[in-house]
C-alpha cells in the first residue's frame, strides 16, 4: 500500500462552501471530495470502491446546480426583455387556405398531380 502524505493549501471561502455542500450532497467528507478532485485533475484513479458511482454523482450534482442557476436566471429576466412570439390571427383555424409550414406539404404542393 502506498504511503500517503498530507498536503495543505489556502483556498477561497467560496470554494470551501462549495466543497462542503458537495460533500453533504454526496454524504461524504470534504477531504474525500478534494482527494477525488486532485486525482481527476492528475488523471489518476482515486482508488475508491465506488469511483464510477461517485463520478456519476458528481456529474448529476453539477447538472442539478446548473439547472438551479438557469432557473434563477430565467425567473429574474424582465418580461419586457423576452422576445415576443408572433401572434396568430384568431380565424386561422377557420381559414381553409391557410398552409402550415411543413416542408413535405410545401414540396407536394409544387409537384404535378400525377407525382403527388
Amino acid at each position: 500500500m502506498e504511503e500517503k502524505v498530507k498536503v495543505s493549501c489556502k483556498i477561497p471561502q467560496e470554494w470551501e462552501a462549495k466543497i462542503e455542500l458537495l460533500a453533504k450532497e454526496r454524504k461524504t467528507q470534504p477531504s474525500k471530495i478534494i482527494y477525488e478532485a486532485l486525482a481527476q485533475y492528475l488523471g489518476e484513479n482515486a482508488n475508491t470502491d465506488d469511483s464510477r458511482l461517485n463520478a456519476l454523482e458528481v456529474e448529476v450534482t453539477m447538472l442539478k446546480r446548473q439547472i438551479a442557476e438557469l432557473t434563477i436566471l430565467v425567473r429574474n429576466r424582465q418580461p419586457n426583455s423576452l422576445t415576443k412570439l408572433p401572434e396568430v390571427p384568431a380565424n386561422v383555424e377557420d381559414d381553409h387556405d391557410f398552409i402550415e409550414d411543413e416542408p413535405d406539404e410545401i414540396l407536394y404542393d409544387f409537384l404535378p398531380p400525377e407525382e403527388r
